[in-house]
């Protein structure tokens, strides 16, 4: 990847014709909506995009990103570094009706303007491709506190809803028998 920054804007009249490949860094400020989700601004965010016409008539962006930010722990609430990666294969569509006839393994990205803000495309795709819940290790976690174990040694700590199971009698008739 490059030590250079992705531009700010690309003009789809001409990236697409060039054929270009671009890559480089994208700053933690140009993503408001993804910055919302970390914990700090700590954060280290390479991509590398191919433009192309497609062999699909439309215009296609394909590439790949790769981040390292920190989000929140969901049991301890302690931060923790992540590692995101994704692939990307898009095509820009000017509606959802041009949408809805893409091939399966593209993604559409409505552009009806000649020009692409490229912030917004990679902030989508870093949105995606958070975890769902983001947890740290088996053992690693602040909120590994023993209960476990205390339970498990004494049989007090934790109560347990025991509930009756409704086949019981029939377990005691067939030992009955």
């Amino acid at each position: 990847m490059s030590d250079r920054q992705v531009p700010v804007y690309v003009d789809t009249r001409r990236i697409f014709q060039q054929e270009a490949v671009m890559g480089g860094f994208v700053e933690l400020e140009r993503l408001p909506r993804f910055r919302q989700s970390l914990v700090s601004d700590e954060a280290e965010i390479q991509v590398e995009l191919r433009f192309s016409e497609g062999d699909s008539g439309y215009r296609e962006i394909h590439g790949h990103l790769q981040a390292r930010v920190y989000v929140a722990c969901q049991r301890c609430l302690e931060p923790m570094a992540i590692e995101l990666a994704d692939q990307l294969s898009l095509a820009l569509v000017k509606d959802d009706e041009q949408a809805s006839r893409l091939k399966p393994e593209l993604d559409p990205w409505i552009c009806p303007e000649i020009k692409l803000v490229l912030a917004d495309l990679i902030e989508e795709q870093l949105i995606l491709s958070l975890p769902i819940v983001a947890a740290h290790e088996e053992g690693h976690c602040q909120a590994d506190t023993g209960a476990a174990e205390l339970t498990a040694d004494t049989g007090e700590g934790i109560e347990e809803d025991v509930k009756e199971n409704p086949f019981a009698i029939l377990e005691q008739l067939k030992k009955s028998d």
